[in-house]
């Protein structure tokens, strides 16, 4: 179990870097392609519809091939979406490689997500492995910020291969020392219905997706589109820095939440980071010093660090009959969130500038806030009404 951890943390290390790979390639992109932000939120909304698909699909192939070989197809569709961005030139190809590769990613995302979260039962370990999600995002715009140029920006999908690749390599023949069955399709059981269709679980389910949608939208969002908002407002040269800053924060934050992540109380911890987040969205709009500025964002990153893991975490252990199906809605959404708020975004920021985008980010804040009381209240519902009925049944 240990090593498919390890691994699972490599995975969601690649899947970091994927999620801000367009968003800092940004500055390239549209002077090469000749695009603006508007063309932006199309690739980005195709990435994440893309991811949409991988997160909705992986418990279907996973009831049917197993969680190993679903990982492993995850791999080989990224690096073929790369290599179609590499190979073959124009917009329309970028935005269908695009696709692909959230495709890829989604499924690696929800199938190592639900295999640990199945087997550890705990906030810590997929706390963990978030953290190494950031760190991918953190360190990929690093990486671009001190080694490409107008040149040479076309050389990171080939690096990129070469990684996931080589990473594919170590994945396989781990795979073939793995014990038989270690990895395999869960035990077909009786068949239950869905979350969705379930009564019992229904309310605790549309918050949760609703709460993983508004997320998304802020998280994923706010990092992609961060050089363009630096740019408006002034940071010419401050936009990867800007990402790496934001990434900083996620990282440092997820680490200090993976040390207490199973002794927070869930959904007061989603309250206040929520509320904080939307008083520092609000000044970073009005904030016009670079400085300042860099160091809003390192707060905002530190309020948006813990939120996914603890509320994936308990959204998937509120319903421990379908931690599979939990989990692959929560995650969906929180694709579906970041594809179809791209366009709010992308569109604010071009015909209402920086300020208005970030408005739009504290006001999605203000419906997770929203939300993340209305799951308090769902939860305690659904803790009295079994109360009832045993009373009930006694009497």
């Amino acid at each position: 179990m240990k090593k498919v951890f390890y691994f699972g943390c490599v995975f969601y290390f690649f899947i970091g870097t994927i999620h801000v790979f367009f968003g800092s390639l940004t500055p390239y992109l549209l002077s090469s392609y000749d695009k603006g932000p508007g063309e932006l939120s199309s690739l980005i909304f195709f990435q994440f519809i893309g991811f949409l698909t991988g997160v909705l699909l992986s418990p279907i192939l996973v009831r049917k091939k197993g969680y190993g070989a679903v990982l492993t197809m995850g791999l080989l569709l990224m690096i073929g979406s790369l290599l179609l961005g590499l190979l073959v030139p124009g917009w329309s190809t970028l935005v269908l490689a695009g696709f692909f590769l959230g495709s890829g990613a989604g499924s690696l995302e929800t199938t190592a997500g639900a295999y640990v979260i199945s087997m550890a039962n705990s906030a810590k370990r997929i706390s963990i492995m978030e953290v190494f999600f950031g760190l991918g995002a953190l360190l990929f715009p690093l990486v671009i910020l001190l080694t490409v140029n107008e040149q040479t920006w076309h050389y990171v999908f080939l690096f990129q291969v070469g990684a996931l690749t080589f990473f594919l390599m170590l994945w396989l023949t781990f795979m073939n020392k793995l014990p038989s069955g270690q990895m395999t399709a869960p035990s077909n059981g009786v068949r239950k219905p869905s979350l969705l269709v379930d009564r019992n679980n229904r309310i605790i389910v549309v918050i949760m997706i609703c709460f993983a949608f508004f997320y998304a939208g802020i998280e994923t969002n706010f990092a992609n589109f961060l050089p363009s908002i630096m740019l408006e407002k002034g940071g010419d040269n401050w936009g990867l820095f800007a990402v790496s800053t934001f990434w900083t924060a996620i990282v440092i934050g997820r680490t200090v939440i993976a040390r207490k992540a199973d002794k927070l109380h869930p959904l007061r911890f989603l309250k206040l980071s929520a509320a904080l987040m939307i008083l520092l969205l609000v000044v970073f709009a009005l904030t016009t010093h670079i400085a300042a500025q860099l160091l809003l964002i390192f707060f905002i990153g530190l309020c948006a660090a813990g939120m996914f893991p603890i509320a994936l975490t308990a959204s998937a252990l509120m319903i421990e009959n379908a931690i599979d199906e939990a989990t692959s809605y929560f995650i969906a959404a929180a694709s579906l969130g970041g594809a179809c708020l791209s366009f709010l975004i992308g569109f604010s920021l071009e015909w209402a500038g920086a300020a208005s985008a970030v408005f739009v980010f504290a006001f999605l804040a203000v419906l997770l806030f929203a939300a993340a009381i209305q799951m308090k209240r769902a939860t305690k519902k659904e803790t009295v009404l079994p109360q009832q009925s045993a009373l009930k049944a006694d009497r």
